[in-house]
């Protein structure tokens, strides 16, 4: 692969962090939040803030523990320990189940507006929702290929 450096940098950890936080939240959150006007802005503002200090938090993370695997259980287990690292990994592990169901519900809710039934037969839009999640599971499991 040559002699790249496989560290992240600033560009790219604020781009994961922010791709994270985002998921499919833009396509839901804008008409939640319509019913509270302007306000509902500062709240954008203090998460992109929040995003960028954590993106160049785990650059910085990224540079100081290197070849390691882990992310975030690594970071959190090199600072405090195995019992933290565990409830960092074990944060993160239910964090992406409740996430994996909150974009099934965001594709769903999208796609009623193409087709209303989803709307009414709740049978048809679990099997869907699972649908996509079980895709969205094989696109991952099958990787990039360079």
């Amino acid at each position: 692969m040559g002699s790249k450096s496989s560290k992240i940098g600033l560009i790219t950890a604020t781009s994961l962090v922010v791709g994270n936080m985002i998921g499919s939240g833009i396509f839901v959150l804008p008409a939640t939040l319509a019913k509270y006007g302007s306000i509902s802005l500062l709240g954008w503002l203090f998460t992109a803030a929040g995003a960028l200090v954590l993106a160049k938090i785990f650059s910085n993370l990224s540079k100081v523990i290197v070849d390691q695997s882990g992310g975030p259980y690594v970071f959190a287990m090199e600072g405090f320990g195995d019992f933290i690292g565990f409830l960092v990994a074990w944060g993160y592990w239910i964090s992406c189940w409740v996430v994996n169901a909150g974009i099934a519900v965001a594709i769903i809710s999208a796609l009623t507006i193409f087709f209303p039934v989803l709307e009414t037969n709740s049978l048809i839009a679990v099997l869907i929702g699972l649908g996509f999640i079980w895709f969205f599971t094989w696109v991952n499991l099958k990787g990039v290929k360079t």
